[in-house]
């Protein structure tokens, strides 16, 4: 499968965690966690619109300041999602400095507390000094946080000790139309190709009508005529989680069938022991939990230090229990 997106790490595996994910074809960006942002370009990070924090510990959140610098002057609307707290967080951040001179400054921040039931939101405008607006709270209907018509986010709430998110990706059903097949048809392109397009990603009804040129169709009948379908892209992000029974229940649903794992592998079987007091995972449990799922790559990030002279174990250990393309 051809990758829309282009995915990289924010730093090597030893250093701090998160990926920046920037879409091909729409020009959109999003970013897994705000480690150190340095190794990118402000072009690339002035590119991103919504991040997904898992959780408040300090290498994930560290490159915060750094995002905060670059888009400050900016006219420009972030969207920050994370675990139960991540408000009162940023909210912190904010007041840490004095913003007396931004009157005139556009950028605004919305943060989406993330619980089981319910999200809640406020915005910091740069023009009120970052003072939160009231925090306002919507109801939490299914996994979905996030949706957009290029991509929706799904969340799973996870066990480190404090609540962590785990994150998937999800495309909609990706659907191609062929010129060709138009034109020999001699079927006029017009709003009815949307209706096609959507009608297919919302799973209408074969016999669902479709009128072109003034003439009904089902929907079945035009998609076999001139549709290439296939399924959406499917990335999964998980990091600083305990391989407990607990978490599985919540995390193998959510990235199931994962096109693309990207997932923390913190300990090398030698440190098992010290993986399961920090409720993190060895890159054992990471190849097993690939395997488990079906995914169809594995990318292993966060190793610890105490592993610096073993790089190549990590992924060694991981190809015990999965089979597939491994980086």
């Amino acid at each position: 499968m051809t990758f829309p997106w282009h995915i990289e790490a924010l730093n090597p595996p030893f250093g701090d965690p998160g990926f920046i994910l920037r879409h091909n074809y729409s020009g959109q960006a999003l970013l897994f966690d705000l480690g150190d942002l340095h190794r990118l370009s402000a072009k690339s990070i002035l590119k991103v619109s919504h991040i997904f924090i898992s959780h408040g510990h300090i290498d994930h959140l560290i490159g915060f300041d750094h995002l905060l610098r670059l888009t400050l002057n900016r006219s420009k609307h972030l969207h920050i999602y994370g675990p139960p707290g991540i408000i009162e967080m940023v909210g912190h951040k904010l007041q840490g400095y004095c913003w007396n001179l931004t009157a005139h400054y556009e950028l605004l921040i919305t943060v989406h507390d993330i619980h089981e039931k319910t999200i809640e939101q406020s915005t910091f405008a740069c023009r009120q000094k970052f003072n939160p607006e009231p925090t306002t709270t919507r109801p939490r209907k299914n996994v979905t946080i996030f949706k957009s018509s290029t991509f929706s986010i799904a969340a799973a709430t996870l066990d480190h000790g404090i609540p962590c998110l785990a994150f998937a990706l999800n495309e909609p059903l990706q659907v191609k139309i062929r010129p060709e097949e138009l034109k020999r048809r001699d079927w006029s392109p017009g709003p009815w190709l949307s209706k096609v397009r959507q009608a297919l990603q919302a799973k209408s009804p074969p016999d669902t009508i479709i009128e072109i040129a003034g003439r009904n169709y089902q929907l079945q009948e035009v998609a076999e005529a001139i549709a290439l379908i296939r399924p959406g892209l499917k990335i999964a992000y998980v990091t600083d989680v305990g391989f407990t029974q607990q978490n599985l229940q919540k995390l193998l649903p959510l990235i199931k069938g994962a096109d693309l794992l990207l997932c923390e592998a913190a300990f090398l079987e030698s440190a098992a022991d010290k993986a399961e007091v920090s409720r993190h995972l060895t890159a054992a449990q990471a190849g097993e939990l690939a395997y488990r799922v079906q995914a169809k790559r594995l990318q292993l990030f966060h190793f610890s230090p105490r592993h610096t002279e073993e790089k190549e174990a990590f992924y060694q250990q991981a190809g015990e229990h999965f089979s597939g393309p491994i980086s």
